[in-house]
Order: C-alpha cells, then sequence, then structure tokens
C-alpha cells in the first residue's frame, strides 16, 4: 500500500452544478437516495457543486455511476485537480 495515498488519486462523481439552493436539494437528494456515498458541496466560481464518491479505481466510480445516472442523468466521473 502506498502510504502518500491522497483523495487526489482517487475518482469521484459529480452530480451537480449550479446554484446554491439547488445544491443543497441535489445533496439532499442523494443522500436519501444512495446512503453509502457521502456527497460534499465545493463551491467553484460562479457554481457550487455536490461530488460523491472517493473511488480507488475507474471501475469502481464506473460501477456506482451506473446506479447514480439513474436519479442524476448529467452525472460524470472526474479526478480532482491536485491541490
Amino acid at each position: 500500500m502506498n502510504k502518500n495515498d491522497t483523495d487526489s488519486d482517487r475518482y469521484k462523481v459529480q452530480i451537480y452544478s449550479g446554484n446554491r439552493s439547488g445544491a443543497y436539494d441535489a445533496q439532499e437528494e442523494f443522500s436519501s437516495s444512495f446512503g453509502n456515498w457521502d456527497p460534499s458541496m465545493q463551491y467553484e466560481t460562479p457554481n457550487f457543486k455536490i461530488w460523491a464518491g472517493n473511488f480507488r479505481t475507474r471501475l469502481e466510480a464506473d460501477r456506482a455511476l451506473k446506479k447514480i445516472k439513474k436519479k442524476f442523468p448529467n452525472a460524470f466521473i472526474f479526478k480532482p485537480k491536485k491541490s
């Protein structure tokens, strides 16, 4: 195992990008539908984004995305930029 395993080496799913109230609604809806992946809210001017999951592999992320897309059709997988 790599001890320097950071979040930026993992995949996430973005389920929402838009205004603050829409982000809160999407976060709440996601939490009630998919309790096993904690959604987090990020702010990147000018949008609020809801990210979920912390997947080690692209395959894990793809499997999750398949389920998530049933409720959030615009969801997609990405790898956060290293800060």
